[in-house]
């Protein structure tokens, strides 16, 4: 079965646009002794002209170089830098004050080549915790330069959030993954679909708590191993995709297909190997992954988001759900804010016709928002 996430069609292709490489160093990643750069993207604009409005996308392990918004949005007038930090594709090395420096490095790159006078994040799947954690911390640091608006799509709220919601909690021994409490495996049909109430509260409670036992182990690791003169150590986590509502539309109704992940079939997705979090060191874990001690969660910054805010989720998305959209506006504590539910798969996948319409949706926002 192919990838989930791979696109079911050809890309248009934008005559009207030109693209310019970008690679930068940041205050804490020089370029390697091979050349290459820490931090890349691609800068897309309209062919001919320099924009006064920009956006901007990330995301913590993905290279959003050549995001798929970024023809979309240049053909209708915007600058659009599409970025990888120095932890695309080591998502395993992540740590989150290295991963602000990087973005920084990359607004100062549009500040310096580009006269755009306006910032937009776009906080696209993972990348919208990451960016509103940056976010957060410009508007509390005089050093740094934040956006102007701020969008969310198909985001989550933070990746301990994202993780936790597609945990196994049947896993009873992290070092073995064929120990088991069959009653909390949802690929068992005795235990359903359809899922009773009573079964998703055990269920979501015991993914919670396996959050908090990885991380549990995980600090008594990093002091043993530090005794020992040692910083760090990669582990693996095991069957990591496990949400309910990959089999249960009635939980989180919306319009996506049942029995499909990110990455394809979930059981087999659940129990394969070097998917979401497979491999990570334990700094990671705690910086990223773990519920209790990682500092990108909306949800520890969001009442303090006051900027013009969007939040945008996709009807059909297979990964990110409509209650997801639902709390993350709720949270922003802007008073300039508005929720929009559009047709889709999660990176529109599905389709030219649903990713125009949302870059309609996005340069309208933007221009209404701005007084453009």
């Amino acid at each position: 079965m192919a990838l989930a996430l791979e696109s079911t069609f050809a890309h248009k292709n934008y005559e009207s646009v030109e693209s310019i490489p970008v690679g930068v160093e940041s205050v804490s990643a020089k370029k390697s002794m091979t050349g290459q750069w820490p931090c890349v993207g691609t800068y897309y604009r309209p062919k001919g002209q320099d924009p006064e409005v920009a956006f901007m996308l990330t995301h913590y392990s993905a290279d959003f170089s050549n995001h798929y918004l970024s023809g979309p949005l240049a053909s209708r007038g915007f600058g659009v830098l599409g970025y990888g930090i120095r932890f695309r594709a080591l998502e395993e090395k992540f740590v989150l004050d290295k991963a602000l420096d990087d973005i920084a490095a990359g607004i100062k790159w549009l500040s310096n080549n580009t006269k755009a006078k306006k910032l937009i994040f776009i906080g696209n799947s993972g990348g919208g915790s990451l960016m509103a954690a940056f976010q957060a911390t410009a508007e509390q640091t005089s050093s740094l330069t934040g956006a102007d608006a701020f969008i969310f799509l198909n985001a989550h709220p933070g990746r301990a959030d994202a993780i936790t919601m597609y945990l196994d909690p049947s896993v009873i021994d992290e070092f073995d993954p064929t120990h088991r409490d069959s009653s909390l495996d949802m690929y068992d049909p005795v235990n359903g679909p359809p899922f009773s109430p009573e079964f998703q509260a055990l269920y979501r409670n015991a993914q919670i708590q396996r959050n908090h036992r990885i991380t549990a182990w995980a600090k008594a690791e990093r002091e043993r191993l530090r005794k020992a003169g040692i910083s760090d150590r990669i582990f693996s986590v095991d069957r990591t995709f496990a949400d309910l509502r990959f089999l249960d539309r009635t939980i989180d109704p919306s319009d996506r297909r049942m029995n499909v992940c990110f990455y394809g079939e979930p059981k087999a997705a659940n129990n394969g190997p070097g998917l979401l979090a497979r491999a990570t060191t334990i700094e990671t874990w705690l910086s990223m992954w773990s519920l209790q001690e990682s500092k990108v969660r909306f949800e520890l910054i969001a009442t303090e988001f006051t900027l013009p805010t969007l939040v945008v989720q996709s009807t059909g998305d297979v990964g990110v759900f409509p209650s997801t959209a639902e709390s993350i506006f709720n949270m922003v504590g802007s008073k300039n804010k508005e929720l929009r539910l559009v047709p889709g798969e999660h990176f529109f996948e599905d389709g030219q016709e649903n990713l125009e319409a949302v870059a309609d949706l996005i340069a309208e926002w933007t221009q209404k928002t701005l007084g453009l």
